[in-house]
């Protein structure tokens, strides 16, 4: 699949008033923008182009993520003066993605998904449209249920014809869709999921679903609260994503006496002050600072940013501090 659509141009609005600062799909996980792991994560799968589009602070976003584009991926930018929705920012590239098979992908998650696996899915079942679920919990409001054999009979309130009930999943923001479906795009602004896959499911075309089973790893990060709790998580698994020059620290005392209580990262360049506590749980990023004495513990300090004591928080260069209500335990 050499052709991708990364949706970039959301405004972050539970994540202010950082996201006022930087734009949710520039957020670092472990030092790397969310959007270039996105990127990074195409390029694996084969993909030789990429079209991002733009809205909320778009020259924050752009110049953040240029020098993480990875080698062999041409990217163009799409921006949107007017965000045109999931599913309408298409529409001024059908001539780019009229002529085959293409990911479309959420910019601002983090998920662990075989994309060729998904791809081969997607032939053998000869989809219109291929998402990447995850499964529901018990109990959970789920909007979509899939059936064994991988077909989407409900999403939202529209169910397959003569379907019987399926397995609750939710989205996960990566779609594999083929260029028929760009007609279904009634216009802009509208959205993918709810505007046009929903028809499709209803009239009972071949939309499916790739589920993504634990111990895979997902999360939207769409609250300060997930935002911390997945870096805690993949701290937790011992799973971190790789980034330049970081150390995945066990306990230590360094040599100013400060103490580092695993698990815990630490970007390059990091400098941790005499009699500082950091850890469990704590992300600090490249040249990042924490205060002589300052305890850091369950939080995610941005790379220049400097900390003094914090908890289940968002420390930002700029000295705002988000908190992360819910990030613990």
């Amino acid at each position: 699949m050499p052709r991708a659509f990364v949706l970039a141009a959301g405004l972050g609005t539970r994540l202010r008033p950082l996201s006022l600062e930087l734009p949710k799909p520039a957020w670092p996980l472990f030092d790397v923008p969310l959007a270039a792991r996105v990127l990074r994560m195409l390029r694996a799968a084969g993909v030789e182009r990429a079209v991002v589009n733009l809205h909320h602070l778009p020259d924050v976003l752009r110049g953040r993520l240029e020098p993480w584009i990875p080698s062999g991926l041409a990217v163009a930018w799409s921006p949107e003066p007017r965000i045109l929705g999931t599913g309408g920012a298409l529409l001024a590239w059908r001539r780019e993605f009229g002529h085959g098979a293409f990911f479309l992908a959420n910019a601002d998650t983090h998920q662990e998904v075989d994309l060729a696996a998904l791809a081969e899915g997607h032939r053998a079942r000869g989809a219109l449209a291929t998402l990447t679920l995850w499964p529901a919990r018990p109990g959970e409001d789920a909007p979509i249920e899939v059936d064994g054999s991988g077909r989407i009979v409900r999403l939202l309130d529209a169910r397959a014809p003569g379907s019987a009930p399926g397995r609750p999943c939710g989205f996960t923001g990566i779609h594999l869709l083929e260029p028929e479906v760009l007609d279904a795009v009634p216009g802009a602004p509208c959205c993918i999921v709810a505007d046009v896959h929903r028809r499709l499911v209803a009239r009972g075309a071949p939309v499916c679903g790739h589920l993504l089973e634990p111990p895979a790893f997902w999360s939207d990060l769409g609250t300060p609260a997930r935002y911390v709790g997945a870096h805690r998580e993949l701290l937790r698994m011992g799973r971190v994503p790789p980034a330049p020059g970081a150390v995945v620290a066990e306990d230590r005392v360094l040599p100013s006496g400060a103490a580092v209580r695993a698990p815990a990262y630490l970007g390059p360049g990091c400098e941790v002050g005499p009699g500082a506590r950091v850890g469990p749980f704590a992300v600090l990023g490249a040249g990042a600072r924490v205060g002589a004495g300052a305890e850091v513990t369950r939080a995610v300090v941005w790379g220049g940013a400097s900390a003094g004591p914090v908890r289940d928080a968002v420390v930002a260069p700029s000295g705002t501090v988000l908190p992360a209500a819910g990030a613990g335990g």
